[in-house]
């Protein structure tokens, strides 16, 4: 596809897309935790008693879905709010990195491993077991990767009223979770999970076997095919390709996510590629 064909090279009176538009996986996390919430209160907070994490319930008596379930649950609204804005502003972002698939399984494996780091605390006689609910895990898991993807992408908060960069926001959160789990605040279990859904966003990105799992899961996952049948079929396709049009030296697979690239530029700007996505803009440039 040449740049002229793009969407946005065209003028246009059309509304220009959305936060998450290309996130469908956030849409549906922020429908499902609202969702459930205010279930919840409709059963006066039960859900709670069949889906909250505790190491109890979750390790001792082996109901392993609470892994799973506690990441949909919230304790009051605040918890719901700030978790929920977390999740539309950065999550969306993300997302259109890993793709719709992978970001899913990022998203409940840094949950998972909060509840890890949850348990961790708890099992070293550092804390008891009241339990946790909330999305705050994979929210930071997310925050991780933004912050490794865009360390300089400026952010806006509104209390308190500063600019921060990606990198310093990660940072500051990190610091502040940190010091209440040393220093046994109240809320140091929930600050472990937040430490553990960090650690695990950080490792699944930097740590080049899970990386590529998730880029697997992203690109479809489908079982390849016979190379023998794939061999005819490019055959047949060069041949047509020759009648049709001049030869590219730019494979199909290549296009496809340079036109990703370009869309990622065009919602959040030449900062937010990483090292990959610039090398292979380049390389599609010069060819």
């Amino acid at each position: 596809m040449g740049s002229a064909d793009r969407e946005y090279f065209r003028q246009t009176t059309t509304r220009p897309p959305g936060r998450l538009a290309g996130a469908p996986v956030v849409k549906w996390l922020l429908i499902l935790n609202i969702g459930v919430f205010f279930i919840d209160i409709l059963y006066d907070g039960g859900l709670g008693n069949w889906g909250a994490y505790s190491v109890d319930t979750g390790i001792r008596h082996g109901q392993i879905w609470r892994l799973i379930t506690f990441q949909f649950l919230h304790g009051n609204f605040g918890h719901l709010l700030f978790n929920m804005i977390a999740l539309y502003f950065f999550g969306a972002f993300v997302e259109q990195h890993w793709r719709s698939r992978g970001f899913l399984v990022f998203y409940l494996l840094c949950g998972m491993a909060g509840a890890a780091a949850y348990s961790g605390l708890h099992l070293a006689g550092l804390y008891r077991d009241p339990g946790i609910v909330g999305a705050s895990a994979g929210i930071f898991g997310i925050l991780a990767v933004a912050a490794l993807i865009a360390p300089n992408m400026q952010v806006r908060l509104l209390l308190p009223p500063v600019t921060l960069t990606m990198k310093q926001l990660a940072l500051v959160l990190l610091a502040i979770g940190a010091l209440v789990v040393i220093v046994g605040g109240r809320n140091a279990g929930g600050e472990a999970g937040h430490l553990g859904g960090a650690l695990a966003g950080f490792l699944l990105f930097k740590i080049p076997v899970l990386r590529a799992m998730l880029e697997r899961l992203s690109q479809g996952g489908t079982r390849p095919k016979s190379r023998k049948l794939i061999q005819v079929r490019d055959l047949r396709k060069r041949r047509y390709e020759k009648k049709l049009r001049p030869k590219s030296r730019v494979s199909r697979e290549d296009a496809s996510e340079v036109d990703r690239i370009l869309d990622k530029i065009n919602q959040h700007g030449l900062q937010s590629l990483t090292e990959e996505e610039r090398e292979l803009l380049t390389r599609a440039g010069r060819k």
